[in-house]
This record gives C-alpha cells, sequence and structure tokens, in this order.
C-alpha cells in the first residue's frame, strides 16, 4: 500500500535527521522550504524543496501526529481511488500546499516543514468520499468503542491542534508552522477527491 509506505518513508527521514545531532539545522535549511530562496533565477534549483520539505519533521509529535492520521485516513481514502490515484492526490496535497506557503510568505527566511499540507488533503478526500464517516468506521481497531461515534470532522480539529503543541517541541530552533500549506493542502483533497471518485467509478 501506498500509505504505508509514505509512513515508512517519512520515518525513515526523521531518523536521518535525528542522527545528524548538530548539523539538522544545515540540512533542514537545505532541503526545507525556504520561500526566499526561491526568488529570481537563482532560486530555480530550490524548487525541488517544493517536495522534499514535506518528507522532513520537527520533531517526534509532530511527525507521529501526522503519521497517524496519515495512516488512519489515507487506507481507507486509498482503498477507495486506487494506489496511484491515491499518490497523486498525496503528492499534489503536497505540493500545493508547499506553494500556498511561499505565496503567503514570499520573503520568508523560515524553513518550513511537515507532511502537513499533503496530509490535509488526505483528510479532505476522506471527508468527500467517506461523508459522515465517525472514529469507529475508520479506525475500528485503532480505538476503542467509548469514542467509535467521535465525527471526522472533530479528528481534523484535533490534528490542527497537535500541529501548534508540536512547534512547541521543534527538533529545530528554526521551523515554523505554515498554516497556508495545511490550507492549500486542504482545498486541493476537496477539489481532487470528486475527480478521483468519478474515474474510479467509471472504470
Amino acid at each position: 500500500m501506498v500509505t504505508l509506505t509514505l509512513v515508512a518513508l517519512n520515518l525513515a527521514v526523521f531518523v536521518l535527521e535525528v542522527s545528524l545531532g548538530g548539523e539538522v539545522d544545515a540540512f533542514v535549511r537545505r532541503w526545507g522550504l525556504v520561500p526566499n530562496d526561491l526568488r529570481g533565477s537563482e532560486g530555480q534549483g530550490a524548487l525541488v524543496t517544493l517536495l522534499t520539505s514535506t518528507f522532513l519533521h520537527a520533531g517526534w509529535l509532530h511527525l507521529l501526529s501526522n503519521l497517524l492520521y496519515l495512516t488512519v485516513f489515507g487506507l481507507p481514502v486509498e482503498r477507495r481511488v486506487g494506489s496511484a490515484r491515491f499518490s497523486l492526490l498525496y503528492l499534489v496535497s503536497a505540493v500545493v500546499g508547499s506553494l500556498s506557503y511561499l505565496v503567503a510568505q514570499p520573503t520568508s527566511q523560515t524553513p518550513a516543514v511537515g507532511a502537513s499540507g499533503a496530509i490535509a488533503g488526505v483528510i479532505a478526500a476522506h471527508l468527500v468520499l467517506y461523508p459522515g464517516a465517525t472514529l469507529g468506521s475508520v479506525a475500528p481497531v485503532l480505538f476503542l468503542s467509548v469514542v467509535e461515534s467521535t465525527p471526522t470532522l472533530l479528528l481534523l480539529l484535533l490534528w490542527l491542534a497537535t500541529q501548534v503543541f508540536s512547534s512547541v517541541a521543534s527538533l529545530t530552533t528554526s521551523t515554523g508552522i505554515a498554516w497556508w500549506a495545511h490550507v492549500g493542502g486542504f482545498v486541493a483533497g476537496l477539489v481532487l477527491a470528486p475527480v478521483l471518485r468519478k474515474r474510479r467509478m467509471a472504470r
């Protein structure tokens, strides 16, 4: 499954970050999204950070909360649209999220990191593909029946809350929350989900 592959990839990159010790800030600066570095023709080489930044994370809380939500929401979305289309959804949401941050903060010198834009897109797609779903119907094995009636919309709010707390427990001192990446990724997911669903059903 693409979802589990993405989980493993994000985890592997974070282990690499941790292993760098004092050099992690330079690593994040190189591969994170720094809008100011993309200005002008000299910034063309940094375009790759629109994607590479989405595989970096600022700390364990940031990473684990993202991977939990990616697993919980990604698996059912991938089952509904198929692995290839899910990959498209994830990558487009990630890049659109990065571009949204770039447009909103064009002169920022603070590296933006995290899969939040991509995961926001996956959550949005889930809301479209599974309207009215509850926590128990999304992940019945992971959670107790006492909370299985929790609306998935509430889970979205809880996920946003973890993004705030993760910024406090950041692995580096130079990263921040790119809220426009969340917005851009979410909108991308809302737009793509109906298209992917219709094409899947038409086969």
